[in-house]
């Protein structure tokens, strides 16, 4: 996998329920070698982001910036993260 995708997981909430978000950076225009290399990534949902866009600029730059352990990530607190490259 690590030659098709970077990516910044967290886990979200200071207790249950959790709640698993990330960000990835994907080589190509499909998702099928991160299905193919993780079988628990077909229960994620999965959106394109549109490079030109400039929201979709600023939810990247909140995943890929890591909040300091007080701040937060959209609003809510940052249990764990993980970063893959």
């Amino acid at each position: 996998m690590r030659r098709y995708a970077f990516g910044q997981m967290y886990v979200l909430n200071a207790g249950a329920p959790y709640e698993v978000t990330g960000c990835w950076l994907l080589r190509g225009h499909d998702i099928a070698p991160m299905l193919e290399s993780n079988p628990d990534a077909e229960y994620y949902t999965w959106t394109k982001l549109n490079p030109e866009s400039e929201a979709d600029r600023k939810i990247v730059d909140e995943y890929w910036s890591e909040p300091a352990p007080e701040e937060k990530l959209f609003g809510k607190v940052v249990y764990d993260s993980r970063v893959f490259k």
